[in-house]
């Protein structure tokens, strides 16, 4: 039986409210007999006074090591940057005799990309295997937005870096649909690859009644609950607003992020429009499942991915069986998630008319998205994510 040591700055697990994509694999392994261990930063648990630098926790029968750090910084700050060296160092400076195996693979999930390089450091200490899942495409990302040059030192850099991990590893696994075109943009051929996707846990989508959530039933109730990113697009979907002006809508803005100050500032005033501060996850189910509509954009300046999105944010929005309503092209979403009501071009006209659309038809829509509801549990069974990652890492 192989030993498995996993390793990611964001490592959530059921005892912060939410049980990340990883967490839930962990706790799979280990139910099925695997040696495993993790380390992550402190900010993964959502409860904790720690004191010192290193600190071991058993949580679901793993032994998880938590690397102390600041707190309370924000999402996109230079802080977050210097944390992201600061777990880094201190992953290097990790005494490995703590943990009561040697591993027969480590396992990097980069949200943080340079975790990568301490892997390959790992990977040659133990002499062991090295799979590298890969959340997102950094630095791909950063240039196809347009909000980096290709040529800026910093893109050139994590470029650099993502190949070197990529080069170096055993397997890769991505969160990104279409890996293999990936692998052939980066000139890798013959690397071993699985495209995987986000385990749903049925067991964290259950209504809370108790919630206390009150929505003002005489108008269409449509949310968007996410991140507010400059890559969310959130801005087409407040001007379609401001431009409708149907006070038969209402539409809600759940979550945090670096754009949210800015466009609460600018578009409060709207009269048919209300923002609410982030809503745990455990709790954010029972308000979606209580709304008509859900919303999701993508923009109309076709930055769609090349490669495919993977959103567990949409996994979030069909759990609900809810319509959900799309902003931008049809190509941000792969064919076999669902059905959908796309806005695919930017007309406030054609924006009302499917919101109208929504609502003649709502009856109808419903059925369709409890079909979205019941291809994703099928999709994305854990257990299934679970065999079939498995499968790969025996071949190792």
């Amino acid at each position: 039986m192989k030993k498995i040591l996993f390793i990611s700055k964001y490592l959530s697990t059921d005892k912060s409210g939410f049980e990340s994509r990883l967490a839930h694999l962990i706790r799979l392994f280990k139910k099925n007999n695997y040696i495993v261990a993790a380390i992550t930063s402190s900010n993964s648990l959502e409860k904790n006074n720690f004191k010192k630098k290193y600190n071991k926790k058993i949580i679901n029968n793993v032994d998880y090591y938590f690397i102390n750090e600041k707190k309370n910084y924000s999402l996109f700050s230079i802080t977050r940057i210097i944390s992201w060296l600061k777990f880094e160092y201190y992953l290097f400076k990790f005494d490995f005799r703590l943990i009561s195996f040697k591993p027969d693979i480590v396992y990097i999930s980069s949200l943080s990309l340079i975790t990568i390089l301490n892997g390959i450091y790992l990977k040659h200490k133990f002499k062991s295997k090295l799979v590298f899942e890969m959340r997102d495409f950094w630095p791909y990302f950063l240039y196809k937005t347009g909000k980096f040059s290709k040529y800026n030192p910093f893109v050139i850099a994590l470029g650099i870096i993502e190949k070197i991990g990529i080069q170096q590893s055993d397997l890769i696994i991505s969160l990104i649909p279409k890996i293999k075109e990936y692998l052939h943009y980066r000139k890798f051929y013959n690397k071993k690859y699985i495209s995987s996707t986000f385990p749903v846990n049925k067991k964290l989508f259950v209504e809370k009644f108790s919630l206390n959530f009150k929505l003002d039933r005489s108008k269409f109730n449509i949310c968007y609950a996410g991140n507010f990113g400059f890559d969310n697009y959130l801005e087409e979907v407040l001007l379609l607003i401001k431009k409708t002006q149907d006070k038969s809508f209402f539409f809600h803005f759940i979550g945090d992020g670096s754009q949210k100050k800015k466009l609460e500032k600018k578009y409060s005033n709207l009269n048919n429009c209300k923002f609410y501060d982030h809503i745990n996850y455990k709790n954010l189910h029972s308000v979606l499942s209580k709304m008509d509509c859900l919303i999701l954009s993508f923009g109309f300046k076709d930055k769609y991915p090349t490669f495919g999105y993977e959103l567990n944010k949409l996994n979030n929005y069909m759990m609900s069986s809810k319509p959900i309503i799309v902003i931008g092209s049809k190509k941000n979403i792969l064919k076999n998630r669902g059905e959908f009501i796309f806005v695919t071009n930017n007309n406030f006209k054609l924006f009302k008319k499917k919101i109208n659309f929504i609502k003649k038809n709502y009856k109808q829509l419903l059925k369709i998205a409890k079909k979205n509801k019941y291809r994703l549990l099928k999709r994305n069974n854990p257990n299934e994510i679970f065999k079939k990652t498995q499968k790969e890492l025996i071949k190792l």
